[in-house]
C-alpha cells in the first residue's frame, strides 16, 4: 500500500462513478493505465473502475450501461460528450483461455485475484480514491521505479490467454522507453508464432500506436528481435541485406534507411498521423523487388512495386479505402520532388494540391535527412505548397462536360483530354475565365 499525497485528477463522471458505487456499498477502485500514468506524471484518457459489484448489480445502478461485455463481468457506461464510455468491470479471475483472447469464462474474485489475471505489473495497480492509497500486490510502482516491462505470474501463460500482449509489451516498452524484464523477453520471443491468432484489426491498433508514438525505431528493432516483425510484417524483414549507394545512401543498406526515416519523422513530427507514418515506413519497401529484376543493378520503378506492395499491406491490415490510397500515393509519389525544377506549372500545382500533401512534404524530409541531406527540393516545393495554401487553386476547373456538349461536341474519351487540357491552362493562369476556356475549345477543338 502506497499513500500519495498529490491530489490524483479525475473527471466528474468518474468521481459520480465511484461515489454511486461506495454509497451503495461497493468497494470501488480506479484501476491499469490511469494509475500507471497518474505515478509517471503523464496525462491518461483511460479511466476504468474495479469493484466488487457483481454486472447484475452493476446493470441495476447503471440502467443506460452498454452489456456486450456482462458475459467477461465488463460493462461500458456512456458519458455524454465523452468520445469513450467509461468501463467498471467487477473483480474476477478468467478460467481458461480457448483462442489466445477470450477466456471460456469467468469467476469473480478478490481484487489480488483479479490483479493476477491483467498483463503487466505497471497495469496491475489499484487507486482507493477514499484512503488515497495505491494498492499494489505485484510491485508495479518498482517496476515503474526500475523502468521494467515485466508479465505478471508466468510470463509464458499470460501470452498464451491473450497473444495481443505480445505487441503490447513491446507498445510500452518503446513508448516509456522501459526495457523489457529477461524472462517476459524470452517468453515473447518464444511465443511469437502465437500473433498469427490475432486478428488483423487488433495488431493495426497496436502497430498505429508504435508507430505514431515517441520511438518507433526501438519498436521496430525489438520487433524484428523477437520474431514479431517476420509475423506480422515480413515485406520489412526483406528490407535488410539489400544494398543501396554508398553515394547517396552512406547510411546502409535499406532497412537501416527506413530507420532511420522512422527517426526523422518522428523528431520532426511528434504529432503525426498514422497516415504519415506508415508512409514513411513503406515508401523503399518496393525496394527488393527492384533488385531482383534489375539483378541488383539498380531500384528503377521500385516506387511502383512499393504502391502495389503498400497496397496489399494495407488490405491485410484491415485499413480503410482511403487510408490505403492515401498511404499507397505516399509511397507512389515519394521521388516525384527531385522532378519538381522541370515540372510544368499545371503538373507542378496537381503534384502540390493533393490530399494530404503536407504529410508527403514530412516524409520527402525525413528521406533526404536520412540519406543524402539535400533538401533543395524539398524547400523549392515547400515554399511552393504555402503560396498555394494562400491562394487555392481548386477552383481553376473553368468548364465541365455539359458545355462541350453545348459547343456541339459528342461525349467521348476526347473530353477528358479537353478538359485537362483547359485545366492545364487555367492553373498556368494562361486561361482565367470561363468564357476564355470556351472560345479556345471552339477555336482549337471544334471542326
Amino acid at each position: 500500500m502506497i499513500r500519495t499525497n498529490r491530489p490524483f485528477p479525475l473527471p466528474h463522471y468518474v468521481k459520480e462513478a465511484l461515489d454511486k458505487l461506495n454509497k451503495t456499498g461497493f468497494v470501488a477502485y480506479i484501476v491499469g493505465g490511469n494509475v500507471r500514468d497518474f505515478l509517471l506524471n503523464r496525462e491518461t484518457k483511460d479511466h476504468d473502475i474495479a469493484t466488487n459489484a457483481t454486472p447484475d448489480q452493476l446493470c441495476e445502478l447503471f440502467p443506460k450501461a452498454i452489456q456486450v461485455g456482462k458475459a467477461f463481468g465488463v460493462l461500458k457506461i456512456p458519458i455524454k460528450d465523452v468520445a469513450y464510455p467509461l468501463e467498471i468491470a467487477s473483480f474476477r479471475k478468467d478460467l481458461d483461455y480457448e483462442d489466445s483472447r477470450h477466456p471460456r469464462g469467468i469467476e469473480l474474485a478478490s481484487p489480488l485475484e483479479d490483479v493476477k489475471r491483467r498483463d503487466f505489473t505497471i497495469n496491475g495497480l489499484f487507486y482507493d480514491p477514499k484512503t488515497a492509497c495505491i494498492l499494489d500486490g505485484v510491485d508495479g510502482a518498482l517496476d515503474l521505479t526500475r523502468r521494467v516491462i515485466r508479465a505478471i505470474g508466468d510470463p509464458f501463460e499470460r501470452f498464451k490467454e491473450d497473444a495481443l500482449r505480445l505487441l503490447r509489451a513491446v507498445r510500452f516498452m518503446a513508448n516509456f522507453d522501459f526495457i523489457l524484464d529477461p524472462n517476459t523477453k524470452e517468453a515473447i520471443r518464444s511465443r511469437s508464432n502465437l500473433i498469427t491468432q490475432v486478428s488483423y484489426e487488433r495488431i493495426r491498433e497496436e502497430f498505429n500506436l508504435m508507430l505514431t508514438g515517441p520511438n518507433p525505431v526501438l519498436a521496430l528493432k525489438m520487433l524484428s528481435e523477437l520474431k514479431l516483425l517476420n509475423f506480422i510484417l515480413p515485406e520489412l524483414e526483406k528490407l535488410k541485406g539489400v544494398e543501396q549507394s554508398p553515394v547517396y545512401h552512406p547510411e546502409g543498406d535499406v532497412w537501416v534507411h527506413t530507420l532511420k526515416v522512422m527517426e526523422y519523422t518522428a523528431k520532426q513530427n511528434p504529432v503525426r498521423s498514422m497516415v504519415m507514418a506508415w508512409g514513411a515506413l513503406l515508401h523503399d519497401i518496393g525496394k527488393p523487388a527492384a533488385a531482383t529484376r534489375s539483378g541488383g543493378k539498380n531500384f528503377i520503378g521500385h516506387e511502383a512495386d512499393g504502391a502495389k506492395i503498400a497496397s496489399k499491406i494495407c488490405q491485410r491490415f484491415k485499413m480503410s479505402k482511403h487510408d490505403t490510397d492515401l498511404i499507397v500515393s505516399f509511397v507512389e509519389d515519394h521521388l516525384k520532388f527531385k522532378d519538381a525544377f522541370q515540372m510544368r506549372e499545371s503538373t507542378l500545382k496537381r503534384f502540390l494540391s493533393q490530399e494530404a500533401f503536407d504529410d508527403l512534404l514530412a516524409i520527402h524530409r525525413a528521406d533526404s535527412m536520412a540519406s543524402d541531406g539535400n533538401l533543395a527540393f524539398h524547400e523549392f516545393c515547400s515554399s511552393y505548397y504555402k503560396k498555394l495554401e494562400e491562394t487555392p487553386i481548386l477552383s481553376k476547373k473553368l468548364i465541365s462536360g455539359s458545355d462541350l456538349i453545348h459547343l456541339g461536341l459528342t461525349p467521348g474519351p476526347k473530353f477528358s483530354e479537353i478538359l485537362r487540357t483547359i485545366e492545364d491552362l487555367a492553373l498556368e493562369n494562361k486561361l482565367n475565365t470561363k468564357e476564355e476556356a470556351l472560345e479556345f475549345v471552339l477555336k482549337h477543338f471544334v471542326e
